[in-house]
């Protein structure tokens, strides 16, 4: 029974409340910190709320959105590191990022969490950090 209710607190850990999601919102060529490989807390990144945020001129058909994005672009004037709410279009292939300009994408991070796109390694933190919690509450009920 201890075993069960354990794995249950270990599930728990892994599921998210409903389907609002937030993000940090920047772009490098406006706020240098986003170019960063990992936000802190002392960068002061826009955080927003991926339900309030206005959707592309370009998306007719946009699914909810519940994931964040780090999309680095490049063209001839450089690089630019952008980190929003990822927004996905019916029928488009899932965990793509597009941009609706001409640069060429270089590197996609996709993520499920809130403020996941602070770096590359936020979605393994978020379960490392569900996985270690679960095996400490396992060991306090067994």
């Amino acid at each position: 029974m201890k075993l069960i209710i354990a794995l249950i607190v270990f599930a728990a850990c892994l599921l998210r409340s409903g389907h609002a999601i937030k993000c940090y919102q920047c772009k490098s060529l406006t706020d240098a910190n986003c170019a960063k490989d990992v936000i802190d807390a002392t960068s002061n990144i826009h955080i927003v709320d991926c339900d309030m945020v206005s959707k592309p001129n370009t998306m007719d058909q946009v699914i909810p959105v519940t994931k964040c994005n780090k999309v680095i672009t490049s063209d001839k004037a450089g690089i630019i590191v952008s980190r929003d709410c990822h927004f996905e279009v019916v029928g488009q292939k899932p965990d793509v990022c597009t941009v609706s300009h001409s640069r060429e994408v270089q590197n996609c991070h996709i993520c499920k969490g809130d403020l996941c796109n602070a770096s590359s390694a936020g979605r393994l933190m978020y379960t490392g950090l569900a996985a270690l919690f679960g095996m400490v509450v396992m060991q306090f009920v067994l």
